[in-house]
């Protein structure tokens, strides 16, 4: 193994751990559930990636590099359960951004895919067209999640929901590239080039499994992760919420509220109370149910809202609603 993959590979774990603590401190400090799927996401896709290159590290000495072994599956077991494990992550994250919450949504994707992959390592014919398939059938899954999220788009006339997916297109058409590069990566690698010779830079490198278009959709998703989480911490540091228990719509509208409510009230500059009152008027409470559970007079919570406006540049609440939801 040349010293650059060395390094490529080190940095690659080093970016996954740290990412996975980024998302662990975030939900510590915002109690948002969505950040434990996503930092599972980088431990199992560090776990996969560290057996990869030490079992790459075991045979770098190996001269005889053949078809009789350049094509195994290498730990099919663990590669299968790894595989569902780091599905399951990225499809708990997009079943929450169409507001699915049913366990089994989860699940049985996640059984299917083992149960195909267990299929074709036991009953297909040892060969290259084998492993194409095996390592297929994460993209044909990741592709799978995608158009789910597109398909509840088209299927439903919640606005909020529409508008979150709307701010995701260009994260979707971007991931939808990525994954296109690994299918023709995996295609070139293992069903047209010739097996690496032992002069080669990728002599003793597993191809198949190290997909470089993968490792960047990977780079991808920890931009798209830690931004976020890096925002809630600052946000959230000197003033984390407590922690909510209470299940149902109306809890998951205001965990989507709180979501967005710290970076849009520092992007407006508004106080700690405009905030409070800005949160409670996007759940679709009125100026009295406000007042009553602030316990401020019905008159303040008007010019509240008024200044809340004002420093928004909104003319009227539905304005401001559409402006909060489209941050």
């Amino acid at each position: 193994m040349s010293l650059f993959f060395f390094v490529y590979t080190i940095a690659l774990l080093f970016i996954c751990i740290a990412t996975a603590s980024i998302c662990g401190a975030a939900w510590a400090v915002s109690h948002r559930n969505r950040y434990i799927p996503q930092a599972l996401f980088f431990i199992f896709y560090f776990a996969e990636l560290a057996s990869i290159f030490g079992s790459e590290w075991m045979v770098q000495n190996i001269s005889n590099i053949n078809p009789s072994n350049y094509y195994d599956i290498d730990l099919p077991a663990f590669r299968i359960l790894i595989g569902a494990a780091i599905l399951s992550c990225f499809w708990y994250v997009v079943l929450d951004i169409v507001d699915v919450h049913r366990l089994r949504a989860v699940v049985i994707p996640a059984v299917i895919f083992i149960v195909v992959c267990t299929g074709i390592v036991v009953v297909m014919p040892y060969g290259p067209f084998r492993q194409w398939l095996f390592y297929t059938m994460r993209q044909i899954s990741l592709i799978f999640c995608l158009v789910y999220a597109r398909y509840r788009y088209q299927k439903s006339d919640d606005e909020i929901m529409h508008q979150r997916i709307t701010k995701r297109t260009r994260m979707m058409v971007i991931l939808s590239i990525l994954i296109a590069g690994i299918l023709i990566e995996d295609t070139l690698v293992i069903l047209n080039l010739p097996i690496p010779g032992q002069d080669s830079i990728f002599a003793a490198l597993f191809l198949s499994s190290r997909n470089f278009s993968e490792n960047i959709m990977m780079l991808y998703l920890t931009y798209t992760v830690a931004r976020p989480a890096l925002e809630i911490l600052s946000l959230h540091f000197n003033e984390p919420p407590e922690a909510k228990t209470d299940e149902g719509e109306a809890h998951r509208l205001n965990e989507h509220i709180e979501d967005r409510l710290p970076a849009y009230a520092a992007a407006h500059g508004l106080s700690k109370r405009e905030r409070e009152i800005l949160g409670l008027a996007m759940q679709g409470k009125n100026n009295r149910e406000i007042a009553s559970e602030l316990i401020l007079a019905e008159g303040t919570i008007k010019t509240h809202l008024h200044n809340i406006m004002k420093k928004c540049e909104q003319a009227n609440r539905e304005d401001l609603r559409k402006d909060f939801w489209a941050s």
